[in-house]
Order: C-alpha cells, then sequence, then structure tokens
C-alpha cells in the first residue's frame, strides 16, 4: 500500500473514531468533538499528506462511521441519519480546505498566526454546519457565535500546546542522543589518540630495524671472511633485529587488540573484491595526502572486478608502489591513477603518475635491494632502497611480473601482471 494512503487512512479513521467523543451544546444535532483537535495535530505530523485530499477523506470516514453507529445501534433509518451527518462531513471538507489555502504548516513557528489560522478555520467551518442545518432560525445569534468562538478558541489551543509540547520533548530527545554520541566520539578519540602514540613508536622501531637488517645485509653482501670479531657482532646485532622485531610485535598485537574493542566488530571472509581492496587504499591514502598538504588527484579504476584470496600481497604491493608515487609528485595538479583490469588469463594492475621521473639507465636497478635516489636534507639520511626490491620479491611470489614504461613530462607506468589463477587459486 501506498504510505501516504495509508497515514490518510489513520488520519480518517482516528478522526472517525474520537468524534464519537461529544456532546450537544445547543440541544439540537449540531455537536462539538474533540476530533476537531485530532485531525489537525495530525495533519501537522504527517507533513508528507495532502491537507484537501486527507480532508475529503477523513470526511467520508465521519460520514460512513456515524451512520453506521445510527444504523446499527440507534435503529436509526438509513436516509435520516445521512441527512442528519453529511453537514458534519462538510464541516471537515471546510476545515481542511481553509488551514491548506492558509497555510497553517508554514506558520508552526509562529504560534499568533498558527493560532488565527485554526481558530478562523474552526468558526468557519462550524459556521458552514450550522447553516446547513439551519441552526439560526430557532436559536439566537450572539449565543451561537460566543460559543462557537469559545470552543475554536480552546481547541486550537489545546492543539498549539500539544504540538510544542511534542515538538520540545523531541528536540530534547535528539539533543540527549547527539551529547551521548558527541561524548562517545570524545571516548574513542581519546583512545585512538593513545594507539596512535604507540604506532609512531613502532613506526620509529621498524625504521631502526630496517637499517639493522639492511646493514647486516651488507655485510654478508660483501664476500669478505668474517674474523671472529665480526661474527659475534653480527650475531649480537642479529639478536638485537630480533628483539627489535618481537617488540613491534608485541606493540601491534597490543594495538589490534585494542582496536577492535574501539571499533565494531566486522566479520571478514577470506576473500576481497579488487573494488573493495581499492576502497581501503584509497581510504588510507586520500587522508595521508591530506595530512601532507600535497594537491594530488587519487584515481582509482576498476575495469573488471574480481575476487582474491591474496588480498594481502596485493594490498601490500599497491601500497609501497603508490606510497613511492606520493613521494615523488612535488608539482601542483599531480595524479596518480590505479587500474585494475584482466586481459584474457592475466590480472593487470597499473600505477601512473606524474611526479618526479626516472632516468631510463638505472631502469633495471631500481628493483635490486639497496638502490635509491632518496635523499633527506633535513636528516642526511639515505633511504634503504628496499621498498621495490619487496615489491619485486611479492610479484615474484605470485609469479607476476613487474615492468615500468616511461612517458614525457616524468610520466610513469608500473605495470603488475599477474597469472589470473594465481590470485585465485584459494577459491
Amino acid at each position: 500500500m501506498n504510505k501516504n494512503l495509508k497515514e490518510m487512512l489513520i488520519v480518517a479513521f482516528l478522526t472517525a473514531i474520537m468524534g464519537q467523543i461529544h456532546f450537544y451544546p445547543f440541544g439540537t444535532e449540531f455537536r462539538i468533538t474533540i476530533a476537531v483537535i485530532l485531525f489537525p495535530f495530525l495533519l501537522l505530523y504527517f507533513r508528507n499528506l495532502t491537507i484537501a485530499d486527507t480532508a475529503v477523506l477523513v470526511a467520508v470516514f465521519v460520514l460512513i462511521t456515524r451512520v453506521v453507529i445510527d444504523v446499527i445501534l440507534h435503529k436509526m433509518g438509513f436516509d435520516a441519519s445521512l441527512s442528519r451527518h453529511i453537514p458534519a462531513s462538510f464541516f471537515y471538507i471546510c476545515y481542511g480546505i481553509i488551514i491548506d489555502r492558509l497555510n497553517l504548516r508554514g506558520h508552526v513557528d509562529k504560534p499568533l498566526h498558527f493560532l488565527f489560522i485554526i481558530i478562523f478555520a474552526d468558526v468557519s467551518s462550524n459556521f458552514l454546519e450550522l447553516i446547513l442545518r439551519n441552526h439560526f432560525v430557532t436559536n439566537p445569534f450572539e449565543s451561537i457565535l460566543e460559543t462557537v468562538v469559545l470552543t475554536a478558541i480552546i481547541r486550537s489551543s489545546i492543539i498549539l500546546c500539544l504540538f510544542w509540547i511534542i515538538k520540545y520533548y523531541n528536540l530534547i530527545i535528539i539533543k540527549e542522543e547527539h551529547q551521548r554520541r558527541y561524548n562517545d566520539l570524545i571516548v574513542i578519540t581519546a583512545k585512538m589518540k593513545s594507539e596512535i602514540f604507540f604506532l609512531k613508536k613502532s613506526m620509529q622501531d621498524i625504521e631502526n630495524a630496517m637499517g639493522k637488517s639492511y646493514s647486516i645485509y651488507n655485510r654478508l653482501n660483501d664476500g669478505n671472511t668474517l674474523d671472529d670479531i665480526e661474527t659475534e657482532q653480527l650475531k649480537s646485532d642479529s639478536l638485537e633485529l630480533s628483539i627489535q622485531i618481537h617488540e613491534i610485535k608485541k606493540d601491534y598485537n597490543r594495538i589490534v587488540l585494542n582496536m577492535e574493542k574501539i571499533l565494531p566488530a566486522r566479520e571478514t571472509g577470506n576473500e576481497m573484491k579488487v573494488s573493495e581492496i581499492f576502497n581501503v587504499i584509497q581510504g588510507l591514502f586520500v587522508r595521508y595526502v591530506e595530512g601532507l598538504n600535497k594537491d594530488i588527484k587519487l584515481s582509482f579504476i576498476v575495469k573488471r572486478d574480481f575476487e582474491t584470496d591474496k588480498f594481502f600481497i596485493i594490498i601490500s604491493i599497491l601500497n609501497n608502489l603508490i606510497q613511492n608515487s606520493i613521494e615523488a609528485c612535488s608539482n601542483d595538479n599531480s595524479y596518480i591513477t590505479v587500474v585494475s583490469e584482466i586481459h584474457s588469463d592475466k590480472a593487470v594492475f597499473r600505477i601512473m603518475d606524474n611526479g618526479k621521473g626516472i632516468d631510463n639507465n638505472v631502469k633495471e636497478l631500481i628493483f635490486e635491494p639497496g638502490y635509491t635516489s632518496k635523499f633527506d636534507p633535513n636528516t642526511g639520511l639515505v633511504s634503504t632502497g628496499l621498498g621495490l626490491a619487496h615489491v619485486k620479491m611479492l610479484t615474484d611470489h605470485l609469479n607476476g611480473i613487474i615492468s615500468i614504461n616511461f612517458f614525457k613530462k616524468g610520466e610513469k607506468e608500473f605495470i603488475l601482471e599477474f597469472p589470473l589463477k594465481e590470485l585465485t587459486s584459494g577459491r
């Protein structure tokens, strides 16, 4: 059933039922009911309803309800009952048209205007009903006017009070809910800041571990025979590296446990769609770029989506390449575009940017461990050169191929090609 029709039927039914609570002020067929309080109140509550249409439906329901009660309970003839209650139907039609034309809903924040519209509608509709009943023939006009106006003022005042009481009650509830959410947000923020502190500590531990491991690699890679002292030093460094990595693991384990308590739990499966992987990475790097205050447009395009159980490896590869692209972008209007597509039996990822270029003569060296062109002039530290080597190792692990194309003005494109069955073998 159409929602508006359902709400119109509710208004019509409730108004017709409440119309049975009434009294006869003049000892005639003219009655005063509390339904006239409920009717405009419901029209204010259901703001999507057309007032005039609803008023007609209410008039029909009121007429049917009163005629049925007369015929069944009071054993009155159908024609007599119908003529008895038709004027009341016109009351509701007239009432609805007046408050619709005078835009009652548009004056709810102006109490005086609101009261004037309802009182005017009440009095006018009552006079229409009294005219249809020929009531002025046998009753003095002054007493009728006094009763009708007083009744209209009382009913209209009740409507206004009810509306504002419920409105302010809702505002209080909303305010309390907002305050509760704000307090929860403050608590979560405080907890998150605590975890960020430990993440920064772990980042420094990771940097030290990387430096230590690279130093060990270089000493072993020299090919020189190590004497006892150097061997002992190497053993000591290796043990220290293991301790540092263990410390990092403990920190991260504690951080993960705390984050799971702070944030709502989310069930994760053994597979992720590429579109989901891109959404995760984009969310991370958009905030990262904003923190760096760089003008970089990040775009992620999935030409053909698929699920993979190797999402951790894919995320690690793309993170490293996008991180490198961000560091290479230093000009305004920089861009990084990541594209996923499928060619025959291969899954292909393209990472394109217009950052700092790479010399063609070092094209084959950039994936070697230790090769780097990154130098921090503030600290004098040189990068370890392990990022792209790590990417190459993970790509080889999935039997993939990584290549790079150079274009004009520093534009470059990393291309990753994987056998599709390698990324979906766990399915």
